[in-house]
């Protein structure tokens, strides 16, 4: 008699289950730091909203500290690796790259805006976190600096330098103080689009000023 039996399914490979498991209580918690701060929102919310198990939460990070800090190293890596990967392209207009350099901060900010302010809390308390978040944000001004003097066949001056890395700070402090709510006054707010479109546009300024006339930038040159 022929068996009535369905045939199963393979199962997903270990490895690529034990990623889906981990991705699942990563875009979890960023959901649930929207709502809350990280000191607000225990390990049952987090793999509640992940639709996983304590076991899985425990085996792979511990504690619910050790997970805090691996939402802040994954959201680094991942920012890094996509600014990089922006100013490592030679197929990118040279003077495209403040706006696109400026776009990615933004949607980086906007993606993970809970739990950055989590960060700049624990940040104002004492904690390191946001050291290791600046030390990207410098290697990434650093990146872009190399790129600026490949183009200009030179080293910047170190006032140039100087100039370029004060634009840097004053995006990602405009945008750090975005995270906090505190980019508006009393009865007064920009909406998304106004606010991406008139820091942009200050962000080019400011690169502009800071680099010497007849530069790339300048002309428009590759």
């Amino acid at each position: 008699m022929a068996s009535t039996a369905l045939t199963q399914a393979p199962k997903e490979p270990l490895q690529r289950r034990s990623e889906t498991s981990r991705r699942r209580m990563v875009e979890g918690a960023l959901r649930l730091l929207d709502e809350r701060d990280i000191d607000q929102i225990s390990v049952r919310d987090i793999v509640g909203a992940a639709g996983t198990s304590y076991g899985s939460f425990y085996h792979r990070f511990g504690t619910k500290e050790h997970f805090f800090n691996y939402l802040i190293d994954d959201m680094i890596s991942r920012r890094e690796r996509d600014a990089m990967l922006e100013l490592s392209g030679d197929d990118i207009a040279f003077d495209h790259l403040p706006e696109m350099l400026g776009r990615s901060a933004i949607a980086n900010f906007r993606q993970h805006a809970g739990l950055l302010r989590s960060a700049v809390r624990r940040h104002i308390a004492g904690d390191g976190c946001w050291r290791r978040i600046s030390k990207m944000s410098r290697r990434v001004v650093e990146k872009y600096i190399e790129r600026v003097e490949r183009a200009l066949g030179r080293d910047l001056s170190d006032g140039e330098a100087r100039q370029v890395s004060f634009a840097f700070v004053w995006l990602y402090g405009l945008l750090a103080y975005g995270t906090l709510g505190l980019n508006s006054f009393y009865g007064y707010a920009l909406t998304d689009e106004l606010f991406e479109q008139e820091t942009i546009r200050n962000f080019r300024q400011l690169i502009h000023h800071a680099l010497p006339v007849g530069t790339p930038y300048e002309s428009g040159a590759g």
